[in-house]
């Protein structure tokens, strides 16, 4: 299980100018999910990814990254490795190709079922052993058939009726968009885990639009219900509500 946050600004920032002194509280939940951080910043013309596996609350490395690297979006991930997947660089989250960068919180039964679905193409790029990594190779799969948000739509709906999952709760991002699932089981959460464990909440203001997991102060964000994809157009700051 694992911590999501998201953002796409306006303007270039860090991630703690933008989303605010509540960060710290954020940065808190690592001490639980603790197998791993990792950063994927969209500067512009590029993404800069740094992963690694630390616990962010206590990583030098990660104090410095999250208060230097600007962008005008990014993916911040706290991973907390599902039984039997190695704690690795290479199993932490984001999961980026291109300019196109994932993360997920959640679980999928058994951790190779999608493997079938990706193409040869994008499994000759997978470095890791997770289920999150497959599901991202995945998307890039249906992406590549098409469009990048009918891609991801379609391949969100075919796990939904087809696979087991905990959660496919995660968020994938381009140039154009901010995509956000919530899709999970509230009964398969960890078992100290509060009610609202896998709930996500978003942000969107006049300087941007920030989206992230439950566990800390999250006052006047709207909550994206269960068995939703909300997508973020990060040129036109619209969102689109997509009912799985």
């Amino acid at each position: 299980m694992c911590r999501l946050l998201a953002f796409s600004a306006i303007e270039a920032t860090t991630i703690p100018a933008f989303v605010g002194p509540n960060i710290a509280e954020f940065i808190e939940l690592s001490n639980i999910h603790h197998d791993a951080w990792g950063l994927a910043i969209d500067n512009g013309v590029g993404t800069n990814l740094v992963k690694t596996a630390e616990t962010a609350a206590k990583s030098e490395t990660f104090a410095e990254t999250i208060g230097a690297q600007t962008g005008i979006g990014g993916l911040l991930h706290f991973r907390w490795a599902s039984p039997g997947l190695p704690v690795t660089d290479q199993n932490a989250h984001p999961f980026s190709y291109n300019e196109i960068s994932f993360i997920h919180n959640g679980a999928l039964s058994p951790y190779d079922t999608l493997q079938s679905l990706v193409s040869s193409d994008f499994l000759e790029i997978r470095t890791g052993q997770t289920d999150s990594e497959l599901f991202f190779l995945y998307l890039l799969t249906e992406i590549e058939k098409d469009d990048f948000l009918s891609g991801v739509t379609r391949a969100i709906k075919n796990i939904k009726e087809n696979f087991k999952y905990s959660s496919i709760n995660s968020m994938i991002m381009n140039p154009d968009y901010l995509v956000v699932i919530s899709e999970h089981d509230p009964e398969n959460k960890p078992s100290w885990a509060d009610e609202i464990y896998y709930e996500l909440r978003y942000r969107l203001d006049e300087s941007g639009f920030t989206v992230a997991s439950s566990g800390w102060p999250q006052e006047g964000w709207e909550l994206i219900p269960n068995h939703q994809i909300l997508v973020f157009n990060r040129k036109t700051l619209q969102l689109e509500k997509i009912n799985l």
